[in-house]
This record gives structure tokens, sequence and C-alpha cells, in this order.
């Protein structure tokens, strides 16, 4: 009897130790399956989120004294609501030093942005100017976004380079030399300004040059980054200048 019950016992260890095993078995594989692989360890897509457009106020509207037909033309043109712009103006402050500058943001006009932001530039502009006002493109954005379309007053074109700042310090050209050369070249072609930022600008042709190979040359000799632009060959810029009836700068 003593021998049955010791075979008994047997039995019953050898059934726990099958069952032990099949857990542990169960465990490993379950915590493999659950481990990731390094396949899986790949980063979660980046997603950028632009700041939403902050619609100009009516406070704003009246502070800024725009004729308000002006802004609806171009809300209607760009079937979008106006934004302020703001332009960066010195004021003179003083402390225990002394008189110094400070820049703050002035309200200076207000933008619209629109996908078709040349044409809307084209229809306005010439009556937009009969009332001192400009309108220009200060961003370009090269179809990704909207452009910003801007609409500041002002009656010569070059005003639009003065409320930018546009300038190019590598090349120590400020606003001032920009303009003036400008203005020689309106010797060879006439043209005004339909866009800037801090570092480019952009000009259509009212009366193409005689000769655009020479003027794209000139153009390239100014702003050698236009010139990179277009492949390295004057011949290239040249076809850019004709086919878009005006010429950009810009300098990295």
């Amino acid at each position: 009897m003593l021998e049955s019950s010791l075979i008994s016992i047997s039995a019953m260890a050898g059934r726990y130790l099958v069952i032990a095993a099949l857990v542990l078995l169960t465990m490993v594989s379950c915590s493999k399956e659950e481990k990731p692989s390094v396949a899986d360890k790949k980063a979660a897509p980046m997603v950028i989120l632009r700041p939403k457009p902050k619609v100009m106020t009516a406070e704003q509207r009246t502070e800024l004294g725009f004729p308000p037909d002006l802004i609806a033309q171009a809300e209607t043109a760009a079937n979008t609501q106006a934004e302020p712009f703001f332009d960066e103006v010195m004021i003179r402050s003083s402390n225990l030093k002394g008189d110094v500058m400070i820049a703050t943001a002035r309200l200076s006009g207000f933008s619209v942005r629109s996908t078709n932001a040349d044409q809307i530039i084209a229809d306005l502009s010439p009556s937009f100017r009969k009332k001192g006002y400009l309108i220009f493109r200060s961003q370009q954005n090269f179809g990704n976004v909207p452009d910003v379309v801007t609409v500041v007053r002002g009656n010569n074109s070059y005003d639009i380079l003065l409320v930018q700042r546009t300038e190019a310090p590598r090349h120590r050209l400020d606003t001032k030399k920009i303009i003036k050369w400008l203005k020689e070249q309106q010797k060879l072609a006439s043209f005004v300004i339909t866009g800037a930022g801090p570092d480019w600008l952009e000009a259509r042709f009212i009366k193409p040059p005689k000769n655009m190979k020479a003027f794209a040359r000139k153009v390239a000799a100014f702003s050698p980054d236009v010139l990179a632009e277009n492949k390295g060959t004057l011949e290239r810029l040249v076809d850019t200048m004709e086919r878009t009836n005006g010429f950009s700068l810009w300098w990295d």
C-alpha cells in the first residue's frame, strides 16, 4: 500500500511539473510577442500645426482708418478676412544712461491670404494706387500655402521696400542702396515693385528693356543668388524674366 501511495504522489508531482512548464512557456511566449521589434520602434509622424491667422478686429479697422470699401475689395478678391499688418518702427525712449532707440510694432496696414496673389495685385493695384495705397506680396509660399498680400499707404512702389526694410547685410546693401540701384535701372526699363520681404523683392515690367539680356546681366551682378537659382545661366534668367514679364532680387 505504501508503494502504491508513493507511485500516486509521484504521478501527481509529474503532472504539476508539466503544468508549471506549460505556464512558464506561455508567459515567455507572450512576453516575446508583446516586446516591440526594432521595426515597430518607428517614430510617430511629426505633425506641424500652423498658427491660425488673427482676423483684424473692429477696433483695429477703426484705428487703421482705411476706407471700408477698400478693405472689402481685397477681402472679396481673396475670399478671406483681412488680418492686421504691423511694421517695425524705432521710437526714442530714455533711461538713466540717456536716450535710446526701441523697436516697436505699429499697425500700418492689412493683409489677406490667397493662392491667386498675382491676379489680385494686378487687378487692384491701379485703383488702390489712385487712392494713395499700395498692394503687394509680402510673403511668398511658392504654392505650399497661400501667399500673403498686404495693403499699406503710399504713392511710390519704393515705399514698399521701406516698409519691409528690404536689405542684404552680407552684401553690404541697405534699403537705400537697393532703391538707388533700382532707380538707375529705370533708365533701361520701366517697372513697379509688386512684392518684397526682408531679403527679397519682385518687380513687374511696365515697359520691358530693349535688351533683356543686358538687363539680366545687371540683375545677376547685383543679386548673384538669382543667377544661381536659374541654373547659373544668363539665358535661363532671360527666359524667366521674359516669361514672367518682370524680375526678382534676393540675397541669402
